[in-house]
């Protein structure tokens, strides 16, 4: 189990290639967050104009969904006043840490369930069509936010990067939990014949 685990989370170059992208949607998202704080006369966070044309902020949101709901769930949020900082806006550690864990899973999947099957073809299509619309639900709920090309561009391709991770990441996930089931199974009944063997 160690060594599996080891194995899992170990840095391979398409993970870690990943990852990189996650972690800059990430850390650009948190920057952009500055866009929505009201109060008068706080400085922009380090890098916030540089990373203006891009859209960051609705996939990074997307991203660390899973992170954001258990934080609620579990009541941590009093946590964040220990992270650091970027200028006004907390540094999204929890999330660069989920994402390298996304991308180790992700990648694994791919190379062990998904690569030249046509469930993995599936779950990118369905991963890049669900970042299409996604993105175009964000530009029809704040048109001006995804103003210019570019603008618009990053957010599909974003978006559609998360959804893809997401969507091979489950279908992964539901691949291992299949190929488990016949050795759990053979394990129960060898347990029983040993039971029956033993007079138990």
């Amino acid at each position: 189990m160690r060594a599996a685990l080891k194995s899992l989370l170990a840095s391979r170059p398409g993970a870690l290639a990943l990852f990189a992208v996650l972690a800059f949607i990430c850390v650009g998202g948190a920057i952009q967050t500055y866009a929505f704080i009201d109060f008068p006369g706080i400085p922009k966070p380090p890098l916030y104009d540089a990373l203006r044309p891009l859209s960051l902020w609705p996939a990074w949101v997307l991203l660390a969904a899973p992170v954001h709901l258990l934080g609620y769930a579990l009541g941590l949020w009093h946590l964040l006043r220990l992270f650091p900082t970027i200028g006004c806006v907390k540094l999204p550690v929890v999330s660069v840490a989920y994402s390298y864990l996304l991308s180790c899973w992700a990648t694994h999947s791919w190379s062990r369930y998904l690569r030249g099957t046509k469930l993995g073809g599936a779950a990118v299509v369905a991963g890049l069509a669900a970042g299409s619309i996604l993105a175009e639900l964000a530009r029809a709920l704040a048109p001006g936010s995804l103003e210019g090309p570019l603008r618009a561009l990053s957010a599909l391709v974003f978006m559609s990067l998360v959804t893809a991770t997401y969507s091979v990441s489950l279908c992964g996930l539901a691949a291992a939990a299949r190929s488990l089931l016949p050795s759990l199974a053979r394990r129960e009944q060898l347990d029983e014949t040993r039971r029956v063997a033993s007079g138990g």
